[in-house]
């Protein structure tokens, strides 16, 4: 009998009661330029690789993180690219081999020829600002861009207040990615409440990183309790609300889909 009471409050321990996550700036994404200084670093203290290796790693990690901050590429931009480089990459391998112009030669030589070099001492100089930035931005963070969800509410935390709350009622949360790239480095997208009828925008949380597990913990959260009847009524009360004012507003408002 014991055995059975302790088993069932080791159960009720594990019970999760809310999900906390932050949203962050797209600074986020910068992570790989910083921790690649370190990398190189420690590389060289380890005698493995050389600067023109060093260079091309480092190289590489800066336009990812360049392309991810300043291009929002989504699933069907992505896929379009993919098939213009693949095309390209075809065409220029026919030209090689129907006209003997070999293009991919001569980019090849062009770049091995130009010797790039890495200075372990400059990179680690970009990564400790970057880490210095990195720490207050996670701070920062921690203190306007908090998210709590429950079973009966969605909360969204600045320093010293609470600044904005939804009532759970019958509300749908779904995921979207809108940057691939975003996802690549941190499987990072956006979290988007829509009311009840799936067609309205309610709040969209961007730059959630980890995303795909935050949802994990949403889902088990928002199923683990039946929405009432009286929550239905409540929520069917505010979608109500908000299309008369909608109706009253100016015809150039946003209205939602």
């Amino acid at each position: 009998m014991t055995q059975t009471n302790n088993s069932s409050k080791k159960r009720a321990r594990k019970v999760r009661h809310e999900v906390v996550f932050y949203t962050y700036p797209k600074f986020l994404f910068c992570w790989p330029i910083l921790v690649m200084g370190y990398v190189l670093w420690l590389l060289n203290r380890l005698q493995w690789g050389g600067p023109e290796l060093y260079a091309w790693m480092w190289v590489i990690t800066l336009v990812l993180v360049v392309m991810t901050i300043g291009f929002d590429l989504n699933r069907n931009f992505t896929i379009f690219w993919l098939a213009v480089l693949l095309l390209l990459w075809m065409s220029v391998a026919w030209f090689g081999a129907k006209k003997n112009i070999d293009i991919f030669s001569h980019i090849y030589h062009f770049f091995a020829d130009l010797n790039p070099g890495y200075s372990v001492s400059l990179g680690l100089m970009v990564s400790i600002p970057l880490t210095v930035l990195y720490g207050i931005m996670w701070i920062w963070t921690r203190l306007n861009y908090k998210w709590r969800i429950t079973h009966n509410e969605f909360e969204h935390y600045q320093f010293g207040r609470m600044d904005d709350s939804l009532a759970r009622g019958a509300k749908r949360v779904r995921t979207s990615y809108p940057d691939f790239f975003e996802f690549l480095v941190f499987l990072a997208g956006d979290l988007v409440i829509y009311d009840s009828t799936g067609r309205r925008v309610l709040r969209r949380i961007p730059h959630v990183p980890l995303l795909p597990f935050v949802r994990r913990k949403i889902n088990f959260i928002l199923e683990s309790t039946a929405v009432t009847v009286g929550e239905l009524d409540d929520e069917a009360g505010e979608q109500a609300e908000s299309e008369v004012e909608d109706f009253d507003a100016d015809d150039e408002s946003d209205r939602g889909v």
